[in-house]
């Protein structure tokens, strides 16, 4: 909880530069499950994680607060969501972002062997993203 206030306060600081920000919310789907009966699946929340790795390194500038997800110890998250503050007008850091996201995400599907377009138990088995 202390992290997400001090994130926040960076993302306020930001704000107040008199630059302005754009505010990106980041979105991340995936089947979910039980951790006993479903081991294995794509996790939103370590995706989400995999993201935040690749956006520090894509774009420095970036301020990630307010990351959530998943619903319980034992189960697999099937969401995750985040916010990314980037300088208004800087398109280059809200790409890199996108970009950092999409890698991120792919790079969960691979080390759990999925592919987009996989199902399982009727569902998408992949992890699936938004940027808006």
């Amino acid at each position: 909880m202390q992290l997400n206030r001090l994130l926040s306060a960076a993302a306020a600081a930001l704000l107040s530069t008199g630059l302005g920000a754009q505010v990106l919310t980041v979105d991340i789907q995936g089947p979910g499950g039980h951790s006993n009966g479903n081991y294995g699946n794509v996790n939103a929340v370590h995706a989400a994680a995999r993201a935040v790795m690749e956006i520090e390194k894509a774009a420095p500038s970036a301020v990630i607060s307010g990351m959530n997800g998943g619903v319980t110890v034992n189960a697999i998250a099937g969401d995750a969501r985040f916010t990314v503050t980037v300088p208004d007008g800087d398109t280059a850091a809200a790409e890199a972002v996108r970009t950092a996201v999409r890698k991120g995400c792919e790079a969960e599907n691979a080390f759990r062997g999925v592919k987009p377009g996989d199902m399982k138990n009727g569902v998408p088995a992949d992890i699936r993203w938004t940027v808006q």
